[in-house]
């Protein structure tokens, strides 16, 4: 079994090795000739997964100087790229919260690797459709096979293909999606991502040159990514000791549906609505939960935790959290400040932007609307409870556990998976956005949408994309 998964770990890598070593050296004189237009254009560019304090930084070093300052992109709960996206894209809600998601109406699970490598299901019918530039399906699923070099040669190979579709499209707008920066961070952590950036912006440095002014360039991230060590939340083991059976449809009373895909800090569980209650406090019970929620009789939302329970209120466009004992969300001091500045009113209310406002310093940033959006809104399928686990934790498919290890993820409510950023060459944006508001001051509700490029299935467009990586010349 040793050999045989080291085998799994070796091939792709030797074999990616054995195609580039020659074929960098032809792709110095092969690249396409690009002939800009007269008229301005945009390209708008969305890095999946990459953290906002990383672009910080690498701001502070010298880098992405034609951009305006970043934003703090505040995404979604679970704060993870089918929500979110749909958020900013204003797109159809996603079948599910990932893309291995339990349907509710043929009561079982849909989706999986096998559906991630074929476009046709992952990309064709989706809000992906909506980028002018996508990777394969097939290459994103191969940069998790031998990481974290399969997953570097893949990201290079994104960037180059996006690159290409760009130069050969003329629409005034152009958005592409390098879904690799978010296995990258997930596989190599910090110092791989930096690196990439480097690369693209370097990229960008020479788009901008051979536009000779007609291009304006803007960049987002989807969610946040929290660099650090993982471990695995037990929730299987949790829900049998209490009774229930895990499983891909519910087929008896004691019924659990947990979706698994990729390795990520939150979970998505659906039951029967009896179990809803019990679910939810076996949860939260776990080792490295942070809490549960699920809804109530009364369309409120019931927080539990191990350090204390909440009811959180909605009423139209307000907001009210009202702490049951030990403030799991840590909001007290915030609400008696509202209070005292007369933004609350006499039943505990405040509106949607006061909470925003007020929560921004805060560990857990705008969570009201966040959790009630998390059940209502981005996705069809929608949870029985929703699971949010502390800093250091996650859960996911056991097969990609074995092809790598987790040095960043996402999906809790907490910062450091919330935040991306937003960062443009023409405007200046406020310290912090959010999803729909991206998309208004992006206008990407505002642009005629290019055929959609895919980048190619062959390995050899891979040496063009090494040798620019590594020596720094044009492909």
């Amino acid at each position: 079994m040793m050999l045989k998964t080291l085998w799994q770990r070796a091939w792709l890598p030797v074999y990616l090795l054995g195609c580039c070593i020659v074929l960098p050296l032809n792709s110095w004189h092969n690249g396409p000739v690009s002939v800009y237009p007269s008229k301005p254009r945009r390209l708008v560019l969305v890095l999946d997964g990459v953290p906002y304090q990383t672009i910080a930084d690498l701001r502070a070093e010298g880098l992405f100087k034609h951009f305006q300052n970043p934003a703090r992109m505040i995404a979604t709960f679970p704060s993870s790229t089918n929500p979110s996206l749909v958020e900013i894209l204003q797109a159809d809600s996603a079948p599910g919260y990932e893309d291995q998601y339990y349907d509710r109406a043929q009561n079982r699970l849909i989706g999986g690797l096998q559906d991630r490598v074929r476009g046709t299901r992952f990309i064709r019918g989706t809000f992906r459709e909506t980028f002018d530039y996508h990777a394969s399906a097939l290459g994103g699923a191969l940069a998790y096979v031998a990481a974290p070099l399969s997953t570097m040669i893949a990201a290079q190979f994104d960037l180059l293909a996006c690159k290409c579709a760009f130069r050969q499209s003329s629409a005034p707008v152009f958005v592409g999606y390098l879904g690799a920066t978010d296995s990258l961070t997930h596989l190599g952590g910090e110092p791989a991502i930096k690196a990439y950036l480097r690369t693209l912006d370097r990229g960008v440095e020479e788009l901008l040159a051979e536009s000779r002014g007609t291009l304006e360039v803007e960049l987002f991230s989807d969610h946040g990514n929290r660099y650090g060590h993982y471990q695995h939340v037990r929730l299987n083991e949790a829900l049998a000791r209490a009774g229930f059976v895990t499983e891909k449809s519910l087929k008896s009373a004691q019924s659990v549906v947990l979706p698994k895909y990729g390795l990520v800090g939150s979970a998505q569980l659906f039951t029967w609505p009896d179990n809803k209650v019990k679910v939810a406090e076996v949860c939260a019970a776990t080792e490295g939960v942070d809490f549960a929620l699920h809804y109530q009789a009364d369309n409120s939302l019931a927080l539990l935790s191990q350090r204390g329970r909440a009811r959180i209120v909605q009423a139209g466009d307000r907001f009210k959290y009202e702490d049951l004992g030990g403030d799991p969300l840590r909001l007290n001091p915030i609400i008696e400040t509202l209070r005292g500045t007369g933004q609350l009113d006499a039943e505990g209310f405040a509106d949607r932007e006061t909470w925003y406002r007020a929560t921004l310093a805060h560990e857990y940033v705008d969570p009201l609307r966040r959790l009630f959006d998390g059940f209502n809104l981005h996705v069809k399928n929608r949870a029985d409870v929703i699971v949010s686990f502390e800093d250091g934790w996650l859960i996911g498919s056991p097969f990609m556990s074995v092809m790598a290890e987790m040095r960043a993820t996402h999906g809790n409510l907490l910062r450091g998976e919330t935040e991306g950023f937003a960062m443009s060459s023409r405007q200046a944006l406020p310290a912090a956005v959010r999803g729909a508001e991206l998309n208004g001051l992006f206008a990407l509700d505002q642009r005629s949408k290019a055929n959609i490029h895919l980048s190619g299935e062959g390995h050899c467009n891979i040496g063009p994309a090494l040798a620019w990586a590594l020596t720094g010349r044009a492909e």
